[in-house]
């Protein structure tokens, strides 16, 4: 495929992402070789590998013939996106992603904003191969190449905002893109300084710079140079960090030579969640137990012998890594003969343990503390992974932690960034029963690592009957009560409800569910790496009370989804506000939102189920009315009593 496209644009300029420079048609790599040692009779100049070429920004703006763009995965192309002020003014541009996980939709690119494709001509999205995706945009008139790279890397994710929540960052050095994966708003430098100005004042706020050597020479000052605030933040570039080269005459001198450097997490470049997230997980894999072992310098995943994926030199994992990994029902880490260094080994770890594949260890080496602790702990405490549902409870585990220490935004808040406000989620709790209120109100206060307030809508009931005052009365936190009519349509009481809110997401509970300490922040954190405008999840757990039953469904979980439990549903207010919020019936008001939802182009998202258990009685009791047979169908497991995944933190008799 490569030497195809190489072949087809004989002088376009060539950038790589993720590919070795020596995988390319010729003799020899391109990079090391001298100008007349050519590939395809292309000159050593005319390809350039963002990860190892360190790319200046150009003195003005550079035009040539044509452009091509090779990305070994989309989580590539996405640090292809944060450099993309760095590729020249072209009038065709081709980009091509050479190993994209099925789940990934056709990368067709939106132009945004418009106005700066106003010159596109023609455009082409297409796939030759299995796994190989193409976009190839031709214009009327010279335009950056990097607009095309930028659009096709936000197509891949499904056409979500590329923002970060972090200042404005400026980028010097091989590498450094690392930090801000998918960020076009990145503004690279030059590793002497100064940050380029952009639109009248400084391209970015904070500076980052990557090294391959010992302790940093005082940055350069004065007219050229890093001057007050953009004085850079100093990192090792990852190819440097390697057994090898700390052993070597000075390589005690290194940035990571001491084993307490990685200690700290922001040493080391974080995981870009966007792509490498859990996404796809299988709650019942088909193949066993993999380990995770060095191979010719590199870190891989072997089953039974045979090499399931192999990482990159850095350590970077892939949502091409991941896809892999999905049937395989964990991995336990090989720490003897490591040589790859500690950087690529905790790099490899955290991007796993985002993705939520289950990960196990006997012990974790000194060396590997920039894990975390809590981390180190789920690692080492050998949960059985033979059992599906220990097994799953021990991905979101890791994943929560991994994400939360080891994601884009958290890593620039270690590095000195302020945090941003943690969003307020407004509860709808709409009820007709006084003597579930205060159950209800009890589910929303266990909520932890969020901020919420309730808005209890008393569908008919009276704040002052005695069973209601009482629950008012006894919860800890902020809460507005509303007294609606008992001949009003269930669906206008929500609204209702909605319009007294004043958090920017809105979360629907049912008042006689249970709901798991991390349910609300699990939806936020799935929020954050899905992108989607819904997030919920599935009745998984169900507790048939009239039978004293608790039945675990099979349920396909972390992914794009169509539809979820209304008794689940977070929602961005302004998505709620943009379709009008719930319809005016007394029925069916969840399933009518959620259709209004995707007819106006948003997306649904389906986390895992273990937080939440759904309450089912008799019929007549429930807006939605199924059989008591209906949950007794397609079942993995089912109990005597009540009986919750160990993530809710209940004892059987359903109290915390």
């Amino acid at each position: 495929m490569i030497g195809e496209l190489l072949a087809e644009m004989p002088g376009a300029r060539v950038f790589l992402a993720g590919i070795d420079a020596c995988d390319l048609p010729g003799p020899a790599s391109p990079v090391a070789a001298p100008a007349e040692d050519s590939r395809d009779g292309r000159d050593a100049g005319d390809i350039v590998d963002l990860d190892r070429d360190l790319l200046e920004p150009p003195p003005a703006a550079e035009q040539v013939a044509e452009v091509l763009v090779i990305a070994g995965t989309p989580a590539d192309l996405r640090r292809a996106a944060t450099l993309h002020k760095l590729l020249p003014e072209t009038r065709r541009v081709v980009v091509a992603v050479l190993d994209t996980p099925p789940a990934h939709p056709a990368p067709v690119p939106t132009p945004t904003p418009a106005h700066r494709w106003r010159s596109l001509s023609d455009l082409r999205v297409h796939r030759p191969e299995d796994r190989v995706w193409v976009v190839d945009a031709r214009f009327s008139a010279p335009t950056p190449a990097g607009r095309t790279v930028t659009a096709t890397s936000r197509a891949f994710a499904g056409h979500r905002l590329d923002v970060i929540a972090a200042p404005a960052a400026a980028l010097a050095g091989v590498g450094a893109a690392d930090w801000r994966p998918g960020d076009p708003n990145a503004t690279p430098a030059e590793v002497t300084g100064p940050v380029p100005d952009r639109v009248g004042a400084p391209g970015g706020d904070m500076v980052l710079r990557t090294s391959d050597s010992g302790p940093a020479a005082p940055p350069e000052e004065g007219p050229g140079g890093w001057t007050g605030d953009e004085r850079p933040i100093e990192r090792p570039m990852a190819r440097a960090a390697t057994w090898e080269r700390l052993g070597r005459p000075g390589g005690a001198a290194l940035p990571l030579a001491d084993p307490d450097v990685l200690a700290e997490p922001s040493m080391i470049p974080p995981v870009d969640e966007r792509l490498v997230n859990p996404q796809g997980f299988v709650t019942t894999p088909s193949r066993g137990m993999a380990s995770l072992e060095e191979r010719d310098g590199r870190w891989a995943v072997v089953l039974d012998g045979r090499t399931v994926t192999t990482f990159a030199e850095s350590g970077g994992v892939t949502d091409a890594d991941v896809a892999r990994l999905r049937q395989i029902r964990g991995v336990e880490v090989d720490w003897r003969h490591a040589h790859s260094g500690p950087l690529a080994a905790v790099r490899v770890l955290a991007g796993l343990a985002a993705a939520g594949v289950p990960l196990v260890a006997e012990s974790v080496p000194r060396w590997a503390g920039g894990l975390g602790d809590d981390l180190v702990e789920l690692l080492t405490g050998r949960p059985d992974l033979t059992d599906d549902l220990r097994r799953e409870e021990h991905s979101v585990r890791l994943r929560r932690r991994a994400l939360r220490t080891h994601g884009v935004a958290a890593r620039w808040e270690q590095l000195g960034a302020p945090a941003p406000a943690p969003p307020l989620t407004s509860v709808l709790l709409a009820t007709r029963r006084a003597d579930m209120v205060g159950f209800a109100l009890r589910q929303a206060a266990r909520q932890r690592g969020a901020q919420l307030e309730v808005v209890l809508a008393l569908h008919g009931v009276p704040a002052g009957h005695p069973d209601v005052a009482a629950a008012i009365a006894a919860h800890d936190g902020p809460l507005t009560v509303y007294e609606a009519d008992g001949r009003q349509i269930f669906g206008e009481v929500l609204n209702d409800a909605a319009s007294r809110a004043s958090g920017s997401f809105l979360l629907k509970m049912d008042d006689d569910d249970w709901y798991g300490p991390d349910f609300l922040s699990d939806l936020l954190l799935a929020h954050s790496y899905s992108g989607a405008q819904v997030v919920g999840t599935v009745p998984e757990f169900v507790y048939l009370s009239s039978i004293d039953v608790t039945v675990h469904r099979s349920q396909v979980t972390e992914q794009i989804t169509s539809f979820v439990a209304g008794g689940t549903i977070l929602v961005e207010r302004s998505a709620f506000q943009a379709v009008g919020g719930f319809r005016p019936l007394r029925r069916s008001v969840d399933t009518q939102f959620q259709e209004a939802l995707q007819a106006a182009g948003g997306q649904i998202y389906r986390t895992h189920g273990l937080g939440y258990v759904l309450r089912r009685g008799p019929a007549a009791n429930h807006t939605w009315q199924e059989p008591i047979g209906t949950f007794l169908q397609r079942n993995k497991k089912q109990w005597r009593g009540f009986r919750p995944s160990v993530l809710m933190e209940l004892d059987r008799s359903g109290a915390s």
